[in-house]
């Protein structure tokens, strides 16, 4: 892929060229379709030189010599998938048979909404469609808010989503790709195919269908299903329906599991599922591949190598299931032959990101923290590996260690990244906490990127605290504990990496998005740093549990926020002085943020700047939860780095608090680690 490229005016510094280039660079999201021998399909998002991001479709195809170059292109798709002969993309409701021999197109099928799945049936040449359709305001009790813009609903799971978003009836159709319809040389043709038929499927009461779809065998599909309990938590089960009418075969909601993210056997034998064990405020999640077997509907688990947290992700012929893998500082693949019962170590030149498996090949988008995005086709028996597409970037200013770390006190073993400028002295140490919280830094980040920073002559170093993915072995030790099992063991992580590379004395900012806006303001009284940057972060975890769109997930985790469970959301909301004097805070928000509410950021904001802290806010309108656009980036680090150069140098935002010891420091260390009632 070719860059956007901008000229400046006049040559920027380091750290500024950095960003540039990471915001006019496309990039690489997800493999969308792949044929294994000839062709794959990449999902982009292409900056558009004023400041947004195109979603991207970009077709590449191999040559003679082996190579591979793009040679096709759309802008705006919707789902894809590969099909005899060729794939199906979704663009402007339109779904659109493009053959791979001669790149002529024809569409098949307009629908009504957005297609959420797009599913081939085994053995034949009909897809099926999951459709979602917008809807109506809503309906109101007695027709009492009629006239109103009002979206009315009843129940613990309204969400503000849903009523941004109004969402209508599902549909689920059956479309002939082979069905006769007219050939265009372009992408706007409107011929719509003739053999499409509705499935007239009945969802139970309580539950709605999630958009997700497989064949288990070619008369029976497979529809995700949530199912909505009245104190707003979710299990994930599945609905069999009959292929001939979308009669209702089986609902299907097992113990202790549910499933999402299938992948279908593509000659039909058998569906693999993400399976996540039904979590409680006693018992973090474990996850698992999964099997359903045509007939019995039944799902077996498959035991997972070294602990790992496996994901199933293609199957390479019958029998033979290819899933991902955290394992520390990468993402593995790993193929699993079903009738050994053996599980085999996939090479790869970088962590997995996205993968669609083949004809024994697997196309693999892989990355690392020091390394973008590239595709590579690998084969699956011997790793042989071809190069298709890779991001380009300026040359790294710096080095990438990967440390290991026990940590006195804490379950299992964790580790941190460490990354420093290649030539000159240290200027601070800029410590990343990631999302999550299962997450890593695993892989390339256009958002929290280390090397501008390390650009600035800054080391940067990336924390992987209990409940990262990749270290299961530490999981238990922060789930539902927050502030003692991960904010408490992640002080120690800075502190211990700190000392090893010298470290101990530079100056300190601490930064984060999400859960890891989280940690940087609360491990900020243990470590006392002159910065701290924090973005969209849930601080007061009773306030976010009822108000989030995904309020189910905090339920999971402590439970309902009544007296019985109070305590466990208060202990690990942030104390009331959680920053100590002297210490720069830079708060931001997305103003379309579902999952954390923008009041949490305003809330603390004041209560900051009562508290004689310096802190200041910035709310961005075209955000939601995580900044995505490239001109909001470029600010970002602007003011981020402008701050980094004057607290970290002791200018601009007062003098840290070096002088906070004895009795003071060690209250500060007391309230970053206690509940609200202590700090109060």
């Amino acid at each position: 892929m070719t860059p956007t490229t901008f000229a400046p005016a006049t040559a920027p510094d380091p750290a500024t060229a950095f960003v540039e280039a990471l915001a006019a660079e496309p990039r690489p999201k997800s493999v969308a379709a792949f044929d294994g021998e000839g062709w794959l399909l990449l999902r982009a998002d292409a900056p558009d030189g004023f400041g947004s991001l195109v979603p991207t479709l970009v077709g590449y195809r191999r040559g003679p010599a082996g190579t591979w170059a793009a040679d096709w292109s759309v802008t705006e798709p919707g789902e894809t998938v590969a099909v005899p002969g060729g794939f199906l993309y979704v663009r402007r409701r339109a779904v659109t048979l493009r053959y791979a021999h001669d790149g002529t197109e024809r569409v098949v099928e307009h629908v009504t909404g957005e297609v959420a799945t797009l599913a081939p049936r085994p053995g034949t040449t009909a897809v099926a469609c999951v459709i979602r359709t917008a809807g109506p305001l809503g309906a109101h009790p007695d027709g009492l808010l009629q006239g109103s813009d009002a979206v009315w609903s009843a129940g613990a799971d309204a969400s503000l989503a849903a009523v941004r978003r109004p969402e209508g009836a599902w549909q689920v159709r059956l479309v002939d790709v082979a069905a006769p319809g007219a050939t265009t040389g372009s992408t706007t043709g409107s011929t719509t195919g003739a053999a499409g038929r509705d499935l007239s499927v009945t969802v139970p009461d309580g539950a709605s269908l999630t958009g997700e779809a497989a064949w288990s065998g070619p008369d029976t599909l497979l529809l995700g299903l949530a199912h909505h309990r009245p104190d707003g938590t979710r299990r994930f089960g599945l609905l069999a329906v009959s292929a001939a009418d979308g009669a209702t075969v089986r609902s299907l909601l097992f113990d202790g599991i549910d499933l999402c993210y299938p992948v279908a056997d593509p000659d039909g034998g058998q569906v693999a599922y993400l399976a996540t064990s039904a979590a409680t405020t006693d018992a973090p999640p474990v996850q698992s591949a999964c099997l359903i077997r045509p007939g019995t509907l039944e799902p077996a688990v498959l035991d997972a190598p070294a602990g790992t947290w496996q994901r199933p992700v293609g199957w390479d012929g019958p029998g033979r299931l290819v899933c991902t893998a955290e394992d520390g500082p990468r993402r593995r693949l790993y193929a699993y032959d079903t009738a050994r019962d053996r599980w085999r170590d996939v090479p790869l030149t970088a962590s997995a990101e996205s993968v669609l498996v083949r004809g024994g090949k697997a196309a693999v988008l892989v990355s690392a923290p020091d390394t973008p995005p590239a595709v590579d086709v690998v084969t699956l028996a011997d790793g042989l590996t071809e190069r298709v597409e890779a991001s380009e970037r300026p040359p790294l200013p710096g080095t990438l260690s990967y440390h290991r770390q026990a940590v006195p006190g804490a379950t299992g073993a964790l580790a941190s990244w460490l990354c420093r400028p290649a030539d000159g002295p240290v200027r601070g140490l800029v410590v990343f906490f990631h999302g999550g919280p299962f997450k890593s830094w695993t892989e390339w980040s256009w958002r929290w990127n280390p090397w501008p920073f390390v650009a600035s002559g800054y080391a940067v170093a990336l924390i992987e605290p209990p409940m990262s993915l990749g270290y299961v072995s530490a999981v238990p030790g922060g789930w539902a504990n927050w502030r003692s099992g991960i904010a408490a063991v992640a002080v120690r992580q800075v502190e211990q990496l700190r000392a090893e590379a010298g470290l101990a004395q530079v100056p300190l900012a601490l930064m984060g998005g999400s859960f890891g806006g989280y940690l940087s303001l609360s491990t900020a009284a243990a470590l006392r740093p002159r910065l701290i940057a924090s973005h969209a972060a849930p601080l007061d975890l009773v306030q976010v549990a009822e108000s989030s769109d995904v309020g189910w997930q905090w339920l999971r985790e402590y439970g309902e926020p009544a007296s019985a469970r109070l305590h466990g959301y208060r202990d690990n909301s942030l104390p009331v002085r959680p920053v100590p004097e002297g210490t720069r805070v830079l708060l931001s928000h997305g103003m379309h943020d579902g999952l954390v509410p923008p009041t949490e950021t305003l809330r603390v904001h004041r209560q900051l700047s009562r508290q004689g802290v310096r802190s200041e806010v910035a709310f961005f309108r075209s955000e939601a939860h995580p900044l995505s656009r490239p001109r909001n980036i470029r600010a970002w680090y602007r003011w981020v780095l402008t701050a980094c150069a004057g607290a970290l140098a002791g200018e601009a935002g007062g003098e840290p608090a070096d002088e906070l010891t004895g009795e003071l420091a060690a209250r500060f260390a007391e309230l970053a680690m206690g509940g609200l009632d202590d700090a109060a």
